[in-house]
C-alpha cells in the first residue's frame, strides 16, 4: 500500500503542470462538493428535526383537546348523569313492581332527562342507560337499540369498576368511543346497583374541530392503545401493516408504507396510556422542499462541470505557453532558432505567463543576432588576420629596398631623399606591426613628425607645422594611428586647395582625470551640414586613410563610450578637432 501511493506520489510529481492543475483543481471541487453535500444532508436532517417538533406540538395539541373533551364527558357528562336525582329517583323506582303506566313515565322521564344533556353537548352521539332488569332507555341522534352483544361488550367491566367511568374501545378504525359507568344508589348511602350508563362520544367531530395548524401538518391522527388502534381520522387500511408497538413515549421516523412515505410521529399520554399518532404523506408536504433538494444537488453537479471545464481552460491557457516554450527550448537546443518565429505573443494574455512568453522570444532572437553579429566578428577577424600575414610577407625584402634606395640617396649626396625613405620605413615598420594597438603619446607623436617631415618635402613654406605638447602627458596611452590621420586630413582639406601658407597645430592639456590632444588648421573650415554630419558618423572623409569615424570607435572601443572624437570649426577660420582620453599613464 505504501509503494503503491509512493508511485502514484512519484506520478504525480512528475506530470505535466497541465495534469497537476486539472487533479488539484478537481480534488479541490471533490472535496468542497462531499462538505457541501454534507451540510446539505445535515441541514435537511435539522429541517426534519423541526418538522418533528411543530408536528409534536400540533400532536400533543389535538391529543390535549381530544383528552380535554374525553374528560369532560367523563367527568362532567357521565358523572353528574350517575348523580342526577331524577336519574337516580326514577332507578330507584323501578327496583321495585313498576308497570303500566308508571313505567311508561319513569321511561319518559328517564329520556327526556338525558335529552336534556345531549343537546346540552356537541360532541355526545348517544346516552344508553340500563336499569337494572336491563331496560334500555336512549336519548340522542342513535335510534336503534343496543344488540345484545353489543351491550354485553361494552358493560362487561361495569360491575368490576362499582361506579368508575371506563372508556370501552374496539379494535379498529372506530368513529366513536363509548364512555361506561355502574350507577350506584346514593339514596341512605347503600351504593346499591341501581344501572348501567353508556355515553357514546363522536371522536370525528372532535378531531374535525381541532385546530388545523399549517395547514394538514397534524396528518392523519390515529389512536392506539398499545399495538391495537381503536381510531384513525380516514381510511386505516393503508396502516394495517404498520407496527403501532412504539418502544418510547414519542418520536418520529419516515416510513414507506405501500410504497408511499409518510412522516411519522407519536406520543404517549398518561391519561389512559394511549398513544396518538399523526401520519403525513412525505411527498405532498416535503415535495418543494425535495424539488429543491434536487435542483440544488443538480446545480452543484452543474457548476461542478462548468467549474472543472473552467479550470481545464484556465491550466491550458497558463501551460499551452509554457509547453511551446519548452518545445522551443528543446529546437534552440539543437540550434534551431527559427523556431522562435512560430512563437505568436499576440495569442497569450498580459499576464506573467505572457510577459515570459514574449521576454523569452525577444531573449531568443536577440541571442540569435548576437550568435550572427559574432560570427560575422569572428570572420572578419579571420579575414584581417590573413591580410595581415599577408602584408607581412617577407617584410625585411621591403625595409632592405627601402635602405638601398637610402644608401643610393645618400651616396649620390641626395639628403633629402634619404630623410624622406627614412620617414617612410619608420611609418611602414609601424603601420604593419598589428602587435601594439595602444601606444604612449610621444611614440605617436613620432609617427606624426616623420610623417610631417615626408609632407614638408612635398609642400616646402606653405606647410607650418608646430607641437605644443607638455612633458607630462607624453607617456599617456593613446590608440596608434590617432593623430596622424587627422594631420593628413588637414593637409588634404586645408592645405592643398590653398595657395596660402597653412598653419597646422597640435597641443595638449590635462583637465581632471581626462587628456585633452586639440589638431588645429587655418584653413577654410567645414561645411555646417557637412559637419553636422561628420559628428553622426553619416558619411566617412575623402580619401584612402583612415578616417574620423574609424578613430572615434577604436578609442571609444579601447576606453569608453564617454571618450572619443568632437570636431567643430572655429570663430574665425579653420578646424579644430579634439581628442578625449583617459589621462592614463604607460601602456
Amino acid at each position: 500500500m505504501k509503494k503503491n501511493w509512493s508511485n502514484l506520489s512519484n506520478s504525480y510529481k512528475n506530470s505535466k503542470i497541465k495534469v497537476k492543475l486539472f487533479i488539484t483543481i478537481t480534488l479541490i471541487m471533490i472535496v468542497t462538493l462531499a462538505f457541501v453535500l454534507a451540510g446539505l444532508q445535515w441541514s435537511f436532517a435539522l429541517y426534519d428535526e423541526q418538522i418533528y417538533i411543530k408536528s409534536s406540538q400540533v400532536l400533543i395539541m389535538s391529543s390535549n383537546s381530544i383528552e380535554e373533551q374525553l374528560e369532560r364527558v367523563e367527568e362532567e357528562v357521565s358523572f353528574n348523569i350517575a348523580m342526577d336525582p331524577q336519574i337516580q329517583r326514577n332507578l330507584t323506582e323501578l327496583q321495585g313492581d313498576v308497570t303500566g303506566y308508571d313505567l311508561y313515565r319513569i321511561k319518559r322521564e328517564i329520556v327526556d332527562e338525558l335529552a336534556s344533556y345531549v343537546g346540552s353537548e356537541k360532541y355526545i352521539q348517544s346516552i344508553y342507560l340500563f336499569d337494572s332488569d336491563g331496560r334500555e332507555y336512549l336519548a340522542g341522534s342513535s335510534s336503534e337499540p343496543m344488540n345484545e352483544a353489543k351491550k354485553y361488550i361494552y358493560l362487561q367491566d361495569a360491575s368490576k369498576l362499582e361506579g368508575k367511568n371506563y372508556w370501552v374501545i374496539k379494535d379498529g378504525s372506530n368513529r366513536f368511543l363509548n364512555s361506561g359507568r355502574q350507577i350506584r344508589s346514593y339514596e341512605n348511602l347503600n351504593f346499591e346497583n341501581i344501572g348501567k350508563l353508556l355515553i357514546r362520544v363522536d371522536l370525528d367531530k372532535i378531531v374535525s374541530d381541532l385546530p388545523k395548524i399549517n395547514g394538514e401538518i397534524a396528518g392523519n391522527i390515529v389512536m392506539s392503545n398499545g399495538k391495537d388502534i381503536f381510531y384513525s381520522e380516514k381510511a386505516i387500511d393503508d396502516f394495517k401493516k404498520f407496527n403501532f408497538s412504539a418502544e418510547e413515549d414519542e418520536g418520529y421516523k419516515i416510513e414507506n408504507i405501500d410504497g408511499e412515505r409518510y412522516f411519522v410521529n407519536h406520543i404517549k399520554t398518561s391519561y389512559e396510556g394511549w398513544t396518538y399518532w399523526s401520519f403525513i404523506p412525505f411527498e405532498p408536504m416535503f415535495a418543494k422542499i425535495t424539488a429543491a433538494k434536487y435542483l440544488f444537488i443538480f446545480l452543484l453537479m452543474l457548476m461542478f462541470v462548468i467549474l472543472i471545464s473552467l479550470g481545464f481552460n484556465f491550466s491550458k491557457r497558463i501551460t499551452n505557453p509554457i509547453e511551446d516554450l519548452v518545445s522551443a527550448c528543446k529546437h534552440i537546443q539543437k540550434g534551431n532558432f527559427k523556431i522562435v518565429d512560430s512563437l505568436n505573443p499576440s495569442l497569450v494574455y498580459k499576464d506573467e505567463v505572457g510577459i515570459l512568453y514574449r521576454n523569452f522570444k525577444t531573449m531568443v532572437e536577440q541571442i540569435e543576432d548576437l550568435i550572427e553579429e559574432n560570427y560575422s566578428k569572428q570572420l572578419l577577424i579571420k579575414e584581417t588576420e590573413f591580410k595581415a600575414l599577408q602584408a607581412q610577407i617577407n617584410p625585411h625584402f621591403l625595409y632592405n629596398t627601402l635602405e638601398s634606395i637610402n644608401w643610393q640617396a645618400k651616396a649620390n649626396q641626395q639628403q633629402q631623399i634619404s630623410n624622406m625613405v627614412e620617414a617612410l620605413g619608420y611609418l611602414f615598420r609601424h603601420s604593419i606591426n598589428f602587435k601594439e594597438d595602444i601606444i604612449t603619446v610621444d611614440r605617436e607623436l613620432e609617427i606624426v613628425e616623420n610623417y610631417v617631415t615626408i609632407q614638408q618635402y612635398r609642400f616646402e613654406e606653405r606647410l607650418i607645422f608646430h607641437l605644443d605638447i607638455p612633458s607630462e602627458v607624453m607617456q599617456c596611452s593613446i590608440p596608434k594611428f590617432t593623430l596622424q590621420p587627422l594631420i593628413e586630413n588637414a593637409i588634404q582639406h586645408a592645405l592643398e586647395p590653398a595657395i596660402e601658407s597653412c598653419v597646422i597645430k597640435i597641443t595638449a592639456y590635462q583637465k581632471k582625470d581626462r587628456l585633452f590632444l586639440r589638431v588645429e588648421d587655418n584653413g577654410p573650415g567645414i561645411d555646417p551640414l557637412l559637419l553636422e554630419k561628420l559628428r553622426e558618423g553619416k558619411i566617412q572623409t575623402a580619401g584612402n586613410g583612415i578616417g574620423m569615424k574609424n578613430i572615434d570607435e577604436r578609442i571609444k572601443l579601447s576606453f569608453g563610450e564617454k571618450y572619443g572624437l568632437r570636431i567643430e570649426n572655429l570663430s574665425e577660420t579653420g578646424t579644430a578637432i579634439t581628442i578625449v582620453l583617459p589621462f592614463k599613464r604607460g601602456v
